[in-house]
């Protein structure tokens, strides 16, 4: 079973080689027993995962949004394959969507900046992965016996390339996109990435730093900002970015945060947050590509940001096109180049 993993640090989206996804936050705790389940019964959100691996001890943990409601946490380590909840995360993801219990083949990503030195060590720490995982959510318990057989690992920039211009099958998606040059921006979480592809003589490449790289702007950048005005409003006291995170996007919230016995609304503050991101990364690209930018055919714009920013991009550089579902765009994009990988090495 062919499965991509996009582990950013905001969220994981994921998706198998037939195209069921599931996003969740990347938060992790550590599960506790509970005095007061018998009281109250034991209503979480998603999910519980107990994990196993080999004669380890077995750990359970809340993760995604039961993570974000037990005070769970975020991890942000420097190098990404010593990053304490991505075994976890990746778990997860298999867990649910490893639907036939195969061994997997994993694709996953890595930002820009960071890519030529780490990824070799991901791969080792990925490849051969096996572990006996438990999901509990909204759906019924599932229990997988996960094997990691291969290890596939991309650039995240390139990964929306690739679902730009392929399906996840490796088929071609848009022909009117292939040989042409194009620059991809992906916003993130935390960071954004940047890939600038010109057209040589001997066919597309990749232009290097300046032109290709990663920033480390993202939509916490928003989220922090959002933060400052809200302690503005509650008379000094800061609000935790998860509360934030929570009020903007839990449905049930509506943008509304309370505290200190008072109800403020982050919608307005997010829209001028937006505001300011965007026009940060695109003031940093135009510094970068200068006139470059006018040999482009298409800007695409991908990522978690994609929908909230992508007004602005538009009005930036007037080539704008919006890969399609933004927020997945890696985790397809990883699928489509780890099938046209397949298929080079006669595996596909």
């Amino acid at each position: 079973m062919r499965i991509s993993v996009d582990i950013g640090f905001g969220y994981v989206k994921a998706e198998n080689e037939e195209g069921k996804s599931i996003l969740f936050p990347s938060v992790v705790g550590l599960r506790r027993a509970s005095n007061v389940a018998g009281v109250f019964g034991e209503q979480f959100d998603d999910y519980i995962v107990t994990i196993k691996k080999g004669d380890e001890d077995q750990n359970s943990y809340y993760v995604g949004d039961a993570g974000l409601t037990s005070g769970g946490t975020r991890t942000w380590e420097d190098e990404h394959a010593k990053n304490r909840n991505l075994e976890v995360l990746i778990a997860t993801a298999m867990g649910i969507l490893n639907e036939k219990e195969e061994p997997v083949e994993l694709a996953v990503g890595l930002p820009m900046n960071v890519f030529s030195a780490q990824h070799e060590e991901l791969k080792r720490k990925l490849t051969g992965l096996s572990l006996d995982v438990s999901v509990e959510g909204e759906r019924q318990p599932k229990n997988s016996k996960i094997q990691v057989s291969s290890v596939f690992v991309f650039p995240q920039g390139a990964g929306a390339y690739y679902a730009a211009l392929h399906n996840i099958d490796g088929s071609v998606k848009d022909a009117n996109l292939l040989n042409k040059p194009l620059a991809v921006i992906e916003i993130g979480f935390r960071t954004t990435d940047f890939l600038f592809m010109s057209l040589g003589k001997r066919g597309l490449q990749p232009r290097p730093e300046p032109f290709t790289g990663s920033l480390d702007i993202g939509m916490n950048t928003a989220q922090t900002e959002i933060q400052q005005a809200a302690k503005k409003e509650l008379g000094g006291y800061e609000p935790d970015l998860k509360e934030i995170e929570k009020a903007l996007l839990w449905p049930g919230m509506n943008g509304i945060l309370t505290a200190k016995g008072k109800s403020i609304d982050l919608k307005p503050f997010r829209k001028q947050a937006n505001e300011n991101v965007a026009s940060r990364i695109i003031s940093q690209l135009k510094q970068r590509w200068r006139d470059e930018v006018n040999t482009l055919s298409s800007v695409m714009i991908g990522g978690g940001g994609g929908d909230d920013l992508y007004s602005h991009f538009e009005q930036a550089f007037g080539i704008t096109q919006k890969v399609e579902n933004p927020q997945f765009a890696n985790a397809k994009g990883f699928l489509a180049a780890q099938a046209l990988a397949l298929r080079a090495a006669g595996r596909g």
